[in-house]
């Protein structure tokens, strides 16, 4: 898991407006979090969820 960790921050230091986003539902099962990060890379955004 460090290593993919690691490789995530090396390509954020390299994108444009870097964020960290928690999405949070509250369903019949509790509360669930759903983290994400995404970054602008060229003229586009990337986005990753785990």
């Amino acid at each position: 898991m460090k290593p993919a960790l690691f490789a995530l921050a090396l390509c954020l230091s390299a994108c444009s407006s870097p964020r960290l986003n928690a999405g949070l539902s509250l369903g019949a099962d509790g509360l669930s979090v759903s983290p994400s990060v995404s970054a602008g890379l060229g003229g586009g955004r990337i986005s990753y969820s785990p």
